[in-house]
């Protein structure tokens, strides 16, 4: 494949001559280009590849002045998106602007490449995407609209793009952490989720580190990985919470995965907090109304937002970095208690 140095001076490459590298026909690259259906993944990935490459870049239209801003989210069932929606909300509130969403799955999950169409009607001033990943597909049309973009991805992994805000994982674990280890805790259980996802391992770590500033060691055995819903951690803690030496104190990295915790505690008859303090890490509404309410890390992802929009629009660009890293905040509730003592634990 040619390499994209080649292409730096040269005169932008025909159709034709990409879809012969791609192995694909012009009309194919065409639709890819220009975010149109119609297209396999497989062959949209191996065009986006070869642009790649080429550095291609489609040359940019004039439009009229927007007043929309918008928001690109993988799926509406993610639980993060009212407080998304929320700080884009604020954001155009605030500057007389009009939010517009779209999501690139249908409610089936399926992937729907409507959303496409949507943005060019759209013809936003700014975007938010949800996911580190921002496509070929949706940097082409980006450029083509003059349209800055922005990443906030809440999962944590880290974006190669030019706008990102993203929470400090790390530091929201350690704040866990210290927390525990201030209640009087020495002996923790943690559920994790998928290593695959960058917040997961830096939440873990950062705990850690709190614990081995204090001396104290994580037992392995009760270190799991499951994935970042209810029933598999309620399986997790129902496994260490039935030992005879069960934690005083589970870190679910997770606020859904708290959930879990919480049923599998309340299947043993262990109240939270008397028997067993519980800290999840997100802060999504629901966990407020837990019996007792979940102590929990804030992400703040309104705030994300607009910090977000702010980056790429606002007056406070100036001198601004375009990368922020967002301390977490440690919301005290009902769910952490100092541990039981000997002769209290069940």
């Amino acid at each position: 494949m040619p390499n994209a140095q080649d292409h730096d001076s040269a005169p932008r490459p025909k159709l034709s001559y990409i879809a012969k590298i791609a192995g694909s026909t012009p009309s194919t690259v065409s639709k890819v280009i220009n975010g149109r259906g119609g297209v396999s993944q497989e062959t949209r990935d191996r065009i986006e590849a070869v642009l790649r490459e080429l550095n291609y870049a489609k040359r940019p239209v004039r439009h009229r002045n927007s007043t929309v801003i918008m928001l690109v989210v993988h799926s509406m069932r993610q639980q993060w998106i009212p407080d998304l929606l929320q700080g884009a909300a604020d954001y155009a509130a605030d500057n007389r602007l009009t939010v517009a969403v779209c999501a690139k799955t249908d409610g089936d999950g399926r992937r729907d490449d409507r959303y496409l169409q949507t943005i060019r009607q759209a013809k936003p001033l700014a975007m938010v995407f949800d996911s580190a990943y921002v496509s070929m597909q949706d940097r082409t049309l980006c450029q083509e609209l003059q349209t800055e973009y922005a990443v906030i991805d809440p999962s944590g992994t880290p974006s190669q793009d030019r706008f990102e805000v993203r929470i400090d994982n790390w530091a929201g674990g350690w704040e866990v952490g210290r927390h525990l280890l201030e209640l009087g805790h020495r002996r923790f259980g943690v559920i994790t989720g998928d290593p695959a996802m960058a917040c997961f391992p830096a939440r873990l770590d950062g705990f850690r580190s709190a614990l081995r500033e204090q001396g104290v060691h994580l037992d392995g055995r009760l270190l799991a990985s499951g994935d970042n819903w209810t029933e598999e951690s309620r399986i997790q803690a129902l496994r260490m919470l039935s030992r005879a030496d069960r934690p005083t104190a589970i870190f679910a990295c997770s606020d859904t995965q708290a959930y879990g915790v919480y049923d599998a505690a309340h299947q043993l008859g262990l109240d939270i907090p008397h028997d067993l303090s519980v800290v999840g890490f997100d802060d999504i509404e629901s966990v407020r109304h837990l019996g007792p309410p979940l102590t929990t890390v804030r992400q703040p992802l309104p705030e994300m937002v607009r910090s977000a929009f702010e980056l790429m629009l606002g007056a406070r660009r100036t001198g601004m970095p375009d990368k922020l890293l967002v301390p977490p905040t440690l919301v005290r509730r009902g769910s952490t208690a100092s541990p039981p003592t000997a002769g209290s634990a069940a």
